[in-house]
């Protein structure tokens, strides 16, 4: 009987991910004695009439987790992937609360798509020719990051003869072998985390490591080392902008080796891409992305505690290095009209000082906007 009822649970999850596909969404929502919920183009969206009982949830649990259900219990959360078919797969996160337990999938494309296809700045190709340093990809959930990492790092594979190394949790886009040859890791399966896996990546004859999150100060010491040694490292981090992601970075640290960790990270910080999903006039997510590439200005600044003075000099330094700040993606956005002037005040990092680029702005106004 209990192994009937696992092969139904399955077939319903199994026709809940179809549907999502179906909708063009891309975060499914399973949530016990609640309705079946996605979000579709930024917005959550009920999908069902009825109610998901709590016992097909902690079936599904059950089957998800396999093995590792004892430690589910004893933590509360899960991080996993699932795979659909030959075409589709999902990361996923099992979670308690009040009412009962939820699950959440997050859909990934099965194709990972170019700079052009992401609508990316075409400033960001000049990291696929990097040899060593940091970047880092920065953004909210949902921004992006994931896509526009793979992005990257699927440019690199075509175009170099390069050994990368990736750590994620979990594994979510597939990469094949093109002029590079690429190691995907996973944290719980391959390794035991982040940090011990970049350690033994040292070991292993890399050019590129991408580290999926940096999540505590272990992994970013070890991403510091990594570094230093002469690796390129990519990784994402969530943060809102380049500012706030040189600032956190810091506050990782013991405040005692804050000038040893400004120091590094003036000396290999290349880029920071920070990037936030906007729901399109035609109805697409299009995203507004600040770049913040390595220039002596900005050394300085991250030395001498400067980060406030980070955007301006992004704006300053826009046509000598290829930088643009968040303003001035939505300008230009909102020039191509693929977002709204009141979208762009919506995303800004200070709308003020974006209302006077549209007021002086002789091509906004003879554009007829």
């Amino acid at each position: 009987m209990e192994m009937d009822y696992l092969k139904v649970a399955q077939k319903q999850l199994e026709s809940w991910l179809h549907l999502l596909i179906k909708k063009g969404g891309t975060d499914l929502h399973i949530k016990s004695n609640s309705h079946l919920h996605a979000r579709v183009r930024t917005e959550i969206t009920k999908l069902s009439r009825a109610t998901i009982e709590h016992r097909i949830v902690s079936t599904l649990i059950r089957f998800l987790t396999a093995e590792k259900y004892e430690r589910f219990l004893e933590t509360k959360e899960f991080d996993g992937a699932f795979k659909l078919n030959k075409q589709y797969r999902f990361r996923f996160n099992i979670y308690e609360h009040i009412d009962g337990y939820a699950i959440t999938f997050r859909l990934i494309p099965p194709h990972i798509k170019t700079f052009r296809e992401l609508n990316l700045p075409s400033a960001m190709e000049k990291l696929i020719d990097l040899r060593h340093g940091l970047v880092l990809i920065t953004g909210t959930t949902g921004s992006g990051k994931t896509s526009t990492l793979a992005a990257i790092i699927n440019a690199i594979n075509q175009k170099h003869r390069r050994h990368i190394i990736t750590i994620e949790d979990p594994v979510e886009y597939i990469f094949h072998d093109e002029r590079s040859i690429i190691e995907q890791r996973e944290v719980g399966k391959h390794t035991q985390n982040f940090a011990s896996a970049l350690r033994a990546s040292l070991r292993e004859d890399p050019d590129i490591i991408v580290v999926g999150e940096i999540r505590d100060v272990e992994t970013a010491e070890s991403i510091i080392h990594a570094v230093n040694t002469g690796h390129l490292v990519f990784s994402t981090i969530h943060t809102l902008d380049a500012k706030e992601t040189i600032s956190r970075l810091i506050a990782l640290f013991p405040s005692q080796d804050e000038q040893r960790i400004r120091h590094m990270i003036a000396s290999t910080l290349e880029a920071t891409i920070s990037q936030r999903l906007i729901k399109s006039t035609s109805g697409d997510l299009v995203p507004a992305v600040e770049l913040m590439f390595k220039s002596s200005l900005m050394q300085e600044l991250i030395l001498n505690k400067r980060e406030d003075e980070i955007y301006d000099a992004i704006e300053r330094s826009g046509k000598s290095y290829g930088s643009i700040t968040f303003n001035r993606a939505l300008y230009n956005l909102t020039l191509q009209g693929k977002i709204t002037e009141d979208q762009a005040y919506q995303y800004a990092t200070s709308p003020t000082d974006l209302k006077v680029m549209f007021t002086m702005s002789s091509e906004y106004h003879r554009e007829g906007f």
